[in-house]
């Protein structure tokens, strides 16, 4: 049986950081909202219902004065408690409404705060590709608003996602970014956020007792400040350490006084981990009427409010803990239903073990017809003696029909299969005849097609290199010697101004000579480092334009791991995209960002261009690009529209 982790985070450090930034705008004529506001923030922690009276009432009022900061905040306020209480669907809710309203209203400082909490309610809902996208928008929008609070918040999450995939090195390193944050802005309640964390990562390593004295600190301080959220949080991590040290006694009382806590309140998805902890030591503990009441509870509040992985694991609970009281049935029917809510990763493991039980569940059904049989058996011998010779009889004449019926019938159907699986047969083999051919055919275009690719790209490759060469060797070597005879013919001559001029213009020239030369055919990057390289190349680019580019490595060690042909791959492919940019786009900031994956290289290029029209004909730098993705087997997605910029992610396969 399984425990239920779900790693919290503080939320009210996500709400000051946009409460704090405009209420003073406001607090001269909307006393009423501010009062609402404050209401909120008191009972957030401790008396939910009522931050949601509060909320609700502020932002119906906000709406009506037609006040869109006060209107942001109340949104923010709901989806921010939604969060909270563990209502995730209308924490996506509330947080996209405030997101498009901000949009709207042209305001950047809140963004980041707003992608922090989406992210977290997608990560809680198990969707962890949404909620990396939602950290890495908030990581963006933290650094364009100098918003070192938020920035912290989002590594601390994203530590929290590391985590649930067992990557305990990563989640702490990502928890040092965010404490060392917390302490150079002074936010001593970050850095105890963050000791929370740290005991989250000692408890799934099992290091138990260096666990338990972190978050004993943890309660201490919350306790004191009336913190009830908090409190719950670490008293159920207490819990389940508890469990899985096996004092499930110990662990009974101190889940049931948590659950209180939580229903008071009203935390619904923390309800239900509590409710699946309740019924593990249940079942340890041999109670298992009990255990199921808890599950089924439990199970309960998980489909009501989505919570898929949850479902799942509460379901194999329920199956495991039918199997063992025999009841076979159920166990089957709960078995296939934490199936179907979320896919087993081994499969053949996932059918073994339906199998085992379908099998016992229908050896239970034989033994209860053989009961019924033995029960039929002890009727009276007196009677079963005077029918005795009349059934044999009947039985006999009725038996040679049956039989002989039953064996002309099934003479007709094996003779009729037979003839229906051969023409079966027949047909199958003369598709599958002719879906190999098809797929012979079209596997030889797509080779030919890549080979004329490759040797393409070959020739362009090679093409590049003899240009490089010609350059660095020719025009590069003639204004050296020019260098050096101007040198000496400027030691001659009094005018040393205009020779320095001169002198200077020749210089420029060799520097842009070796670097074009360099861009052409550039060195090995296991030499110099691909992401130094790309930074260079682009700083260049920066330096010669008005154009603003940033660029952005996750993680920067390794991506210069990479094999060196992917990375050439990757450095044609952000030149090209980057010059088509400086020809066509008309962009003052372009985003360069490149994340190593476990099997592929994400490339996303998002410029504030002029955009274009998605059914435009392509130009030859894109046909370029696409045919060096065709050869590595990569893929490509444009979005761009006539006056919103363009967005351009590539996906390259590391295998």
């Amino acid at each position: 049986m399984k425990l239920i982790t779900k790693h919290h985070i503080l939320l009210a450090l996500v709400f000051l950081g946009i409460i704090h930034a405009t209420l003073a705008q406001t607090a001269s004529n909307t006393p009423r909202l501010d009062s609402l506001a404050l209401e909120y923030q008191i009972n957030l922690n401790s008396n939910p219902q009522i931050a949601k009276q509060a909320a609700t009432a502020w932002l119906e009022e906000s709406r009506e004065l037609g006040i869109g900061l006060q209107e942001v905040q109340a949104l923010y306020a709901l989806g921010n408690l939604s969060n909270v209480t563990g209502d995730y669907k209308n924490t996506i809710k509330y947080t996209t409404q405030t997101i498009d309203l901000l949009h709207k209203l042209n305001i950047e400082k809140g963004l980041a705060a707003c992608y922090n909490i989406m992210a977290l309610a997608y990560k809680n809902l198990g969707e962890y590709p949404k909620a990396i996208d939602n950290f890495m928008q908030c990581l963006k929008y933290s650094k364009q608003t100098e918003n070192q609070v938020q920035e912290a918040n989002a590594y601390q999450n994203i530590a929290t996602l590391y985590l649930l995939q067992e990557e305990y090195k990563k989640a702490a390193e990502n928890l040092d970014r965010a404490a060392n944050l917390y302490r150079e802005i002074g936010d001593d309640d970050g850095v105890l956020t963050t000791l929370f964390n740290f005991a989250n990562i000692l408890k799934e390593e099992g290091k138990f007792d260096q666990a338990r004295t972190h978050y004993q600190t943890v309660l201490g301080y919350r306790e004191k400040e009336g913190n009830k959220a908090v409190v719950a949080y670490v008293n159920i991590n207490l819990s389940q350490m508890l469990v899985e040290e096996g004092r499930c006694e110990e662990a009974v009382i101190a889940l049931k006084k948590t659950l209180v806590l939580l229903e008071e309140l009203n935390f619904t998805s923390d309800i239900t981990i509590v409710l699946n902890d309740l019924g593990l030591c249940e079942s340890k503990l041999g109670h298992t009427k009990e255990a199921i009441k808890y599950f089924q509870k439990a199970l309960s509040i998980g489909e009501e409010q989505s919570l898929i992985t949850y479902n799942s694991n509460i379901c194999k609970n329920l199956s495991q803990l039918y199997q063992d009281d025999g009841n076979y049935k159920k166990a089957l029917e709960f078995y296939q239903k934490g199936v179907a809510t979320i896919e087993d990763q081994n499969a053949l493991d996932k059918e073994k073990y339906v199998a085992n039980i379908q099998e016992r569940y229908e050896t239970q059904l034989k033994e209860a017809r053989i009961q019924l049989l033995e029960k039929e058996q002890k009727l009276s011998d007196a009677e079963l003696q005077k029918a005795e010779l009349k059934v044999k009889r009947q039985r006999l004449i009725r038996n040679v029909f049956i039989i002989g019926f039953i064996l002309v019938l099934l003479t007709l159907i094996v003779l009729r299969l037979l003839y229906i699986q051969r023409l079966r047969v027949q047909k199958e083999l003369g598709i599958q005849q002719e879906e190999n051919a098809k797929q012979k055919i079209n596997q030889m275009m797509n080779d030919h097609k890549l080979s004329v690719i490759e040797r393409y790209q070959e020739g362009q490759d090679q093409e590049r290199e003899r240009f490089a060469r010609e350059i660095h060797d020719g025009i590069g070597s003639d204004l050296a010697g020019i260098r050096i005879a101007f040198e000496h013919y400027a030691e001659n001559h009094e005018d040393k101004s205009q020779s320095k001029r001169i002198s200077n213009a020749i210089n420029n020239a060799c520097i842009d000579v070796r670097s074009l030369s360099h861009q052409l055919h550039p060195l090995p990057f296991s030499k110099i480092g691909f992401t130094s390289f790309l930074s260079d190349f682009i700083s260049q680019i920066t330096q010669k334009s008005d154009i603003d580019i940033k660029t952005y490595f996750f993680p920067e060690e390794d991506i210069d791991q990479l094999p060196q042909d992917i990375l050439a791959d990757a450095y044609r492919i952000v030149q090209e995209l980057i010059n088509n940019i400086l020809k066509h786009a008309e962009a003052s900031h372009v985003d360069v960002q490149l994340t190593r994956h476990t099997d592929h290289l994400n490339i996303v290029i998002n410029d504030d261009g002029k955009g274009f029209q998605k059914g435009k004909k392509h130009g030859i730098g894109l046909r370029n690009i696409k045919e060096r993705l065709q050869k590595v087997k990569g893929s490509l997605d444009i979005d761009s529209s006539p006056g919103h910029g363009t967005s351009i992610t590539i996906d390259i396969p590391l295998k």
